[in-house]
């Protein structure tokens, strides 16, 4: 099948049971799942637009044989339900927009889908039917925005208005307004730190370029200017962001929202169609076909036949409190390519290697972020975090989601319950106080960014109490390890956790290997976890597993996990851990690390399979080591 039609053909297989769930005279989708914390007005919306923009890209795109029908039906029970849910008299009204309202987000999708298939969706409609949508949109002027990238939503309403004769003399002034404070988010690089959230995370990919691009090409002829700038920081970012998928396709889980799954891959298409990537088309088709449908071939549909919130299978837990059932949805931003015309290179040129299929891997360092993107020589990636940080309203989303030192593809990480008091231990060093209150890093500055090493700074703590241990750590990595340093002092009595990486496990079968300063667990498929401790402050082994049903889910990949955990005494004052954490499925590779030596500022570690590993960094402290002889990994 030709890649142009595979695409059309996905996106029409997302549409199939959407399509039996529509019903005449309604202006919402009854899909199955949870409630989010807006209200159902602004639920029935979001299960209306979502599809709505999915329906916009496979309309506007060149039919297959024999789907006129199909087409016709969907086209027809959108518009309808256009006309009734903007109708103010009608039992399906919408309602109207209202500050900081979640209609604001959906409108602006809707006005886009408009936009993008207007011989589908908005011409065919009558002169008082579209005076009547308007009226509706119109209800989005003046109402007060999140200072994030939720600004671009009154800049794509107020442009659609514009564009469809409805315009208001104070509309340019506030489009002017609202971009002139999305550019001041731009951190350089093609990097935007969201607003309020003051993360760097997927939300780069399917917000700010996503409705950069796009504002560009359907509006950027009225500011040229402004247009060259958001194209030429959409080439700078996917320069960066190409390392973040794996061979497989997949990329690490990270941030917010991952339930939008292949939404990740939004700005790819809109770049080709803009001309402004320096990436191969091949490259680029190959990054987002190989991510659809690494998705697409996972259990992720829920009985009705329709995306369930989850990431690789269906877990509700997943989502975030302003999600409900039509969320996962978002993901219809994945299927921009087929705005390009079948004959665009995109489509008919030979597909080209990832970087992440290059031999031996590769590092790329992302100064702007505070992120090093990492090729492992099995294909997978891995993100190290010096610099998205956990803002104070990021914590009711799940500190998890920006807290660890390493995201990776095939490894996953863990949430932990209740989400915004908890702090899950895999991929991180936290410290546990003698009132059960539980920190991990909250604000994060990288210091050090290499190929080879980076360095940040932070706090384990928080404003109630007063609760404060600074902390410095550096990671180096080697193949699938990371050998971190973590110097702290503790100006409190605490308790600290330092976790591997967190094992996803299918069922509660697991092998759980112990020495003295190394713990291991092996699942049934050959996947493992590992975590050696190789000084410091003086610590035990402990395990942090969900291996029955009786506990709640918490892994992001898969029901059950198993992550090693070494913990110290309760203890106060300055002090330092160096460890060494690894995963993935060569058992060889997998044995422990022997310390050599351990100079200040100098240490050598030897491998039985990997080799001698020399590390010089001004943060080692004099080690000597211990001649303790470590069990094999069998």
């Amino acid at each position: 099948m030709k890649p142009y039609d595979h695409w059309r053909d996905q996106a029409r297989r997302l549409l199939e049971p959407l399509a039996v769930l529509m019903r005449p005279g309604r202006a919402d989708l009854p899909l199955a799942g949870r409630a989010s914390d807006h209200d159902a007005q602004a639920d029935r919306l979001e299960s209306f637009a979502r599809p709505l923009f999915l329906a916009a890209l496979y309309l506007q795109s060149e039919p297959e044989p024999g789907a006129g029908a199909f087409r016709e039906k969907i086209a027809a029970w959108f518009r309808a339900g256009l006309i009734l849910g903007a109708d103010p008299a009608s039992s399906e009204s919408w309602g109207p927009d209202a500050s900081y309202h979640q209609h604001h987000v959906e409108m602006g999708l809707m006005a886009l889908a408009l936009q993008l298939a207007p011989a589908q969706l908005w011409t065919p409609l009558d002169a008082d039917e579209r005076a009547c949508v308007a009226a509706w949109f119109a209800t989005a002027r003046g109402g007060g925005i999140v200072n994030n990238n939720h600004l671009f939503m009154s800049v794509h309403i107020l442009e659609f208005l514009g564009a469809a004769g409805h315009a208001h003399r104070t509309d340019r002034a506030v489009i002017t307004a609202h971009l002139d404070q999305l550019e001041t988010m731009h951190r350089g690089g093609g990097w935007f730190e969201d607003g309020i959230n003051q993360a760097f995370d997927h939300y780069n990919a399917y917000a700010f370029h996503f409705y950069g691009l796009l504002w560009a090409h359907l509006h950027g002829d009225r500011e040229p200017v402004r247009a060259t700038r958001w194209r030429a920081w959409a080439r700078l970012f996917l320069a960066d962001y190409q390392h973040f998928f794996a061979a497989s396709g997949e990329h690490p889980a990270f941030g917010r929202s991952i339930t939008y799954r292949f939404n990740a891959i939004a700005p790819f298409g809109l770049a080709a169609l803009a001309d402004c990537a320096d990436l191969p088309p091949g490259r680029m088709r190959r990054l987002c076909t190989r991510n659809l449908d690494f998705f697409l071939s996972k259990p992720i549909a829920t009985m009705q036949g329709c995306l369930a919130a989850g990431f690789t299978d269906v877990w509700p837990d997943i989502v975030e409190p302003y999600s409900c059932a039509a969320s996962p949805y978002w993901c219809a931003k994945g299927f921009t390519p087929l705005l390009l015309p079948s004959d665009h290179p995109f489509w008919t040129v030979e597909e080209a290697p990832l970087p992440s299929e290059a031999p031996g891997g590769f590092v790329r360092v992302m100064r702007v972020p505070g992120l090093i993107a990492r090729g492992l020589p099995d294909g997978e990636v891995e993100l190290l975090n010096a610099g998205s940080m956990v803002s104070s309203t990021q914590l009711r989303y799940g500190p998890w989601k920006w807290s660890k030192l390493s995201y990776r593809t095939g490894a996953g990480f863990c949430y932990a319950f209740p989400e915004g008091s908890c702090w899950s231990p895999d991929g991180a060093l936290l410290q546990t106080l003698d009132d059960g209150r539980v920190f991990g890093r909250h604000s994060t500055v990288a210091v050090e960014l290499a190929d080879d090493h980076l360095g940040f700074a932070c706090n384990l703590g928080f404003k109630t109490g007063q609760v404060n241990t600074a902390v410095e750590t550096f990671v180096f990595w080697r193949q699938g390890w990371l050998f971190q340093l973590h110097r702290y002092e503790a100006r409190q009595p605490v308790v600290l956790r330092l976790g591997g990486f967190a094992l996803p496990l299918a069922d509660g079968n697991v092998r759980l290997d112990e020495a003295e300063d190394y713990i291991a667990a092996w699942s049934s498929d050959g996947r493992a976890t590992a975590l050696q401790v190789l000084g410091g402050t003086p610590a035990e082994a402990r395990w942090d597993n969900r291996l029955s049903a009786v506990e709640p889910r918490r892994h992001v990949l898969a029901p059950f996990h198993a992550t090693p955990v070494f913990q110290t005494a309760r203890h106060a004052g300055p002090g330092w851990i160096a460890a060494l954490s690894w995963t993935g499925r060569d058992r060889a590779a997998a044995r422990p690390w022997r310390l050599l030596s351990g100079d200040e500022g100098h240490w050598r570690l030897d491998h039985p399979e990997l080799g001698a590993w020399e590390i010089d960094h001004w943060s080692l402290p004099m080690h000597a080591p211990q001649p303790v002889e470590l069990a094999p990994v069998l």
